[in-house]
């Protein structure tokens, strides 16, 4: 099984709350909500008991086109919920296609396992009978296809569920949020959702932040994933480098084994203390590293993502979102990494073994940041671009190591083989590697570039 990358150290960041004020003294139209007691409810605190989902590529045809090793998560939040043994039924009208979707009672990682899955159930044309387990839950619909989604429901919420508080990105104000919160305080769980990803998270913390700026909460989000998302080539130049279709779901962790954690799916953070980074807009633009970083994972390639180097090139995404929110000097310079680099690359040859302890998650960082001194901004969206169409065929960590240095001097245009070795990129098969670089007869660089710090 695969493991989440777990944070044991603590990271200092705080996510974002927006506002989207409108006026307490406007006229409120009432909903009279089914499966909620018939409850006279205002509009803007109800959730919509008639909801249409258009199909989607699934998460893993998204992941493969794009070449990432997670799958966001291709499911949509509904804002339903449902207690715990309720006896649920739904009503499918099929609007167009053949597909039906699956429901998800329940949320990944929201519990005390970080694991947790949801339970899922196939839906149906008509009325569907649902008898939910002990454990409850938020609902989620996942209607999606691996190639060519032309499908079309309408899934309307009958009986044996519940409102529950549901922020939207400039659409919910604050002071409507509020009213939420207190309205359906016997509920646990709140969501917010922004136009790139949605957060999961107990009422209790949701009540804690409640005075925070919701919309600015939910813009930073978003502007990471953006960041990232180019930095990551997904820039629509073919079809190819579409931006990914699903949001992703940051989640509230209640668990103690990790402080935070990135896995298929999602992203998650320990409520004791890791979640108050995402839920504090300041924080979450000034000192998010945490989430950056984990963020970050989810857009990390498998083609070029060896074991040794997965909490290096992780902190590549990172350190986009540190530049463009305009924090300075950067973390590396911060932390003095750039000594760690000038003393690893003193070491003699035999030494300089690049997948050895001699080089630790930070100074492998370097190789690849000092590539990107370089060339320029544009070279590692290029790169992921370039490995994103070229399909490698990918066996072994060996051919992963292979992938990244040719595409490297194939996108720079440059022969790196004297700037590897000084970093120790020395395996079984390196040497037909350089051979491979070799026959490409490219130019050597102008300068030593294992010498650039920023």
């Amino acid at each position: 099984m695969k493991r989440p990358f777990m944070k044991k150290f603590i990271y200092l960041f705080v996510a974002v709350f927006g506002l989207f004020a409108c006026s307490e003294s406007e006229d409120i139209d009432i909903v009279y909500p089914e499966g909620s007691g018939n409850e006279e409810l205002p509009l803007e605190l109800a959730v919509d008991s008639v909801q249409v989902f258009k199909q989607m590529l699934s998460g893993h045809a998204e992941a493969s086109r794009l070449g990432l090793q997670f799958q966001f998560s291709d499911i949509e939040p509904t804002g339903v919920y449902v207690k715990p043994n309720a006896n649920l039924q739904i009503e499918v009208s099929l609007l167009a296609g053949s597909d039906y979707p699956q429901l998800l009672v329940g949320t990944y990682s929201h519990g005390d396992d970080w694991n947790t899955q949801p339970q899922t159930y196939d839906l149906h044309e008509g009325m569907n009978q649902i008898a939910v387990n002990e454990e409850g839950g938020m609902l989620y619909i996942r209607y999606t296809a691996d190639n060519q989604p032309k499908g079309e429901v309408k899934v309307n919420f009958k009986d044996g569920w519940e409102h529950s508080p549901l922020y939207r990105y400039k659409k919910t104000s604050n002071a409507n949020w509020k009213r939420m919160l207190a309205k359906f305080s016997d509920l646990p769980t709140a969501t917010l959702v922004g136009e790139k990803e949605f957060l999961v998270v107990s009422l209790e913390k949701a009540m804690e932040y409640q005075d925070e700026n919701q919309d600015e909460l939910l813009k930073a989000i978003d502007d990471i994933l953006k960041i990232q998302g180019d930095l990551s080539g997904m820039d629509g130049s073919e079809k190819i480098h579409e931006p990914i279709a699903h949001k992703l779901l940051l989640v509230e962790y209640s668990g103690s084994d990790y402080y935070m954690f990135a896995y298929t799916h999602r992203t998650a953070y320990r409520k004791s203390d890791a979640i108050h980074y995402v839920l504090d807009p300041w924080a979450i633009k000034n000192e998010g590293w945490g989430p950056w970083h984990e963020i970050g994972h989810m857009h990390q390639m498998a083609a070029w993502t060896w074991s040794e180097i997965v909490e290096s090139t992780v902190n590549l995404y990172s350190l986009a979102v540190e530049k463009e929110f305009g924090i300075t000097p950067s973390r590396y310079n911060r932390d003095n990494r750039w000594e760690e680099v000038r003393n690893y690359l003193a070491l003699p040859d035999d030494q300089r073994i690049f997948n050895s302890n001699q080089a630790d998650v930070w100074v492998r960082l370097g190789m690849f940041y000092q590539l990107q001194l370089a060339f320029g901004k544009h070279f590692l969206k290029e790169l992921h671009k370039h490995i994103r169409k070229t399909q490698p065929v990918i066996y072994s960590k060996e051919d992963k190591m292979r992938t990244f240095m040719l595409a490297a001097c194939q996108v720079s245009g440059k022969d790196l083989s004297g700037f590897f070795q000084k970093w120790g990129m020395n395996f079984s098969n390196s040497e037909a590697v350089y051979e491979e670089i070799a026959n490409l007869w490219l130019l050597e660089p102008d300068s030593d570039i294992s010498l650039l710090t920023d």
